[in-house]
């Protein structure tokens, strides 16, 4: 009799549970998966999509880039691209705008070996630094290194493709490279060679990292949906800081194949990045508008950026949580 009492009351639980249509929707990330993804299937894990009626499929990226393209074409619901990307596209006449900001400080970091010598920015004086062709890091490296009061003529560049900075490096033909704080100190390590990480934004050149980007038409027409996404993926990424082990686990059911250490760390060292320096006790998700204009502005002077938009074309922080 108690079991048939139990089983009636948890029917009754159950059918006064409001349960919300779900509506399928896709996020297309900035790469293939790596530790700072992992929230997100956290989220799904957890069920926060679905309870803000959100079918949430991810899928894995090929640049931020690419992403801006994805969702600039209706592909995909949301995007996750870097700052650079989204006024990239958005200049060039991609109908999106940024939502939340999911890395409010850049990666952006000259990693150099720690037996080499390099402890302070003046010590890069007369050493080499390993660099690819046009990416992003290099092209505001002169900001950086005019902040840091550093002459660029007494330093030595390396010019190679993506893969070869790595070993370039763990070979010592160069000393240190450009690369993300948030991932290659971690691949220099699995190798053998412990690394100093010298961050653009702690010399006052910051540009936004990631953030999550819709089509206007999703802005228009879905807004409860985007707003919905927030929250869940606020919820998601506030459960990584307090257990990022958690988030580790969620994503290594989506790909097995994923090193936990490595993408523990990935994790640990992007959830430093979440926030802004300029709104460091902000809610997660939230975009100074300061960043999105240090990022405009650095883009005009050093990628020959021309355009006449405004930094708040480019974001909005009015579907956040009030």
């Amino acid at each position: 009799m108690k079991r048939l009492l139990g089983f009636v009351a948890g029917c009754a639980i159950a059918l006064s549970t409001p349960v919300l249509a779900q509506e399928k929707a896709t996020l297309r990330l900035n790469w293939l998966i790596y530790g700072f993804h992992t929230p997100f299937y956290l989220g799904i894990e957890r069920g926060y999509y679905k309870a803000e009626g959100i079918d949430l499929e991810v899928g894995e990226g090929q640049g931020s880039g690419r992403a801006v393209q994805i969702i600039a074409a209706k592909g995909d619901t949301f995007g996750l691209s870097d700052g650079s990307s989204i006024i990239n596209g958005a200049t060039k006449g991609a109908p999106i705008k940024a939502v939340m900001g999911i890395m409010n400080t850049t990666p952006f970091a000259i990693i150099a070996r720690a037996d080499s010598g390099i402890k302070s920015m003046k010590d890069f004086e007369g050493k080499t630094i390993a660099a690819t062709t046009g990416e992003a890091g290099l092209t505001i490296l002169p900001a950086l290194l005019k902040n840091a009061k550093l002459d660029p003529a007494k330093i030595n560049f390396l010019r190679v493709d993506g893969p070869t900075k790595m070993v370039s490096v763990l070979e010592k033909r160069a000393e240190a490279l450009l690369g993300g704080s948030e991932n290659q100190p971690f691949i220099l390590e699995q190798k053998g060679v412990q690394s100093v990480v010298f961050n653009y934004a702690d010399y006052g050149t910051n540009t936004m990292g990631l953030a999550i980007h819709v089509h206007a038409d999703t802005l228009k027409e879905k807004p409860k949906l985007v707003e919905g996404f927030i929250r869940a993926t606020q919820k998601a990424y506030a459960d990584a800081e307090k257990d990022p082990a958690a988030a580790i686990a969620a994503g290594v059911k989506v790909k097995p194949d994923m090193d936990k250490d490595m993408a523990l760390k990935q994790l640990n060292a992007g959830l430093k990045l979440v926030r802004s320096k300029a709104a460091p006790t902000a809610a997660i998700g939230f975009m100074p508008a300061a960043d999105w204009q240090m990022t405009l502005d650095l883009m005009k002077e050093f990628q020959e950026l021309k355009t006449d938009m405004p930094a708040s074309a480019f974001f909005t922080n009015d579907l956040l949580p009030k």
